[in-house]
């Protein structure tokens, strides 16, 4: 006597691979969106931490040119009217694989002239883009002491960092007060 049910034992396997290859699809999915994902974290969180690190790096740099530079109007030549930033950076530097441009504008200081500093202090804008990640800005209001021809910390003397604003001959050692920029 014959089976009438020839081939079902065929069906069900075929079935069951190709539910197991769907399955397998859906997990390999996942896995690369987890992947992809980290990564863009990593990218991100790196480029914060280059415009962090690129906003250090232009303070001893302003201080030091803010002689030479009359008072920062060099950089604030080309200054748009108000809130803006200039379309060209004002200095780039790498950090790490990260390029980081920097970004000088005129505080809100009541002159209303975007070119002119009269209170010592710029809003200084870093913009790091890592590879594969997206643009992170950062923007600090660094202010600048004339007497000591250095920035000064916030919210205290050399006792917070442990060094003096004079010396800038190190980096680290000329911190500059920044202030809490709100949005």
């Amino acid at each position: 006597m014959r089976c009438p049910e020839r081939g079902m034992a065929l069906v069900t396997v075929l079935f069951l691979l190709t539910l197991l290859l769907v399955m397998a699809l859906l997990f390999s999915d996942k896995v690369t969106r987890a992947i992809r994902n980290t990564t863009r974290t990593a990218a991100r969180d790196q480029a914060l931490q280059a415009a962090g690190a690129g906003i250090e790096w232009a303070r001893p740099r302003l201080a030091a040119s803010y002689a030479a530079s009359s008072g920062w109007a060099d950089y604030l030549a080309g200054a748009p009217a108000g809130d803006r930033y200039p379309a060209t950076p004002a200095f780039s530097t790498v950090v790490g694989r990260v390029t980081v441009d920097i970004f000088l504008r005129d505080n809100a200081d009541g002159d209303d002239d975007p070119q002119r500093d009269n209170d010592l202090k710029l809003l200084v804008l870093a913009r790091a883009r890592s590879e594969g990640g997206p643009a992170v800005l950062v923007e600090s209001l660094c202010g600048f002491t004339a007497g000591s021809a250095g920035y000064r910390q916030a919210g205290g003397g050399s006792g917070r960092s442990g060094a003096t604003a004079d010396s800038l001959d190190r980096g680290w050692s000329a911190p500059a007060a920044t202030f809490a920029v709100r949005d």
